[in-house]
């Protein structure tokens, strides 16, 4: 025998998968479900966006040697004493969604952390980070090409900062295949 409680909480799943299956077959047939009633509440907004199929989004590399920036005083460069800072990229990650003329819009983000040297006095350092959309093939001509520049404040004090950057402005035209490739460009800056 099930409780009060049990049958209560049955019928209200059954509801809502209800009303999703519902939602999900009008999105799927060109309809537009934006509400949803369930028994006795106010309706609840649906996106039409939840039940879209997932966009694909193109793998993203970091291009070898590119993870680390080490910046010196001029003329200690290689020293321990002369470092004023090292900047490395950590993380990373994308989503796609669909444009309307059937291409791609990417939201990259980066993270990372900026550390302080012994010769580090303190201030704000841009980082530069080259983000390319490369079509398939190894000797292809990047689609785009885009230094990103990062300001991190890092105090004279602070042994470390992390650094973040989501950027949404990046276009991959329908039926190509590419790669994201990024890393940092101290020649870009």
């Amino acid at each position: 025998m099930i409780s009060v409680h049990e049958a209560v909480v049955s019928k209200t799943l059954k509801t809502f998968l209800a009303a999703g299956i519902c939602a999900a077959t009008l999105a799927g047939c060109g309809g537009t479900a934006q509400k949803i009633i369930a028994g006795g509440q106010e309706p609840i907004e649906i996106s039409p966006e939840t039940f879209a199929p997932a966009v694909p989004c193109p793998p993203m590399e970091l291009q070898s040697n590119t993870y680390l920036i080490a910046k010196y005083v001029r003329g200690k460069e290689n020293e321990r004493e002369g470092l004023l800072y090292q900047a490395t990229v950590e993380d990373w990650a994308n989503t796609c969604t669909k444009e309307p003329d059937g291409g791609r819009r990417m939201k990259a983000g980066f993270s990372g952390t900026l550390t302080s040297g012994p010769a580090w006095k303190g201030g704000e350092v841009i980082l530069p980070l080259r983000v390319a959309i490369v079509p398939g093939g190894s000797e292809a001509k990047p689609l785009s090409s885009e230094v990103l520049n990062i300001p991190v404040t890092l105090g004279s004090d602070a042994p470390s900062e992390k650094w973040t950057l989501i950027e949404n402005k990046f276009t991959i035209p329908s039926d190509v295949s590419v790669k994201v490739v990024f890393g940092f460009d101290e020649r870009g800056r």
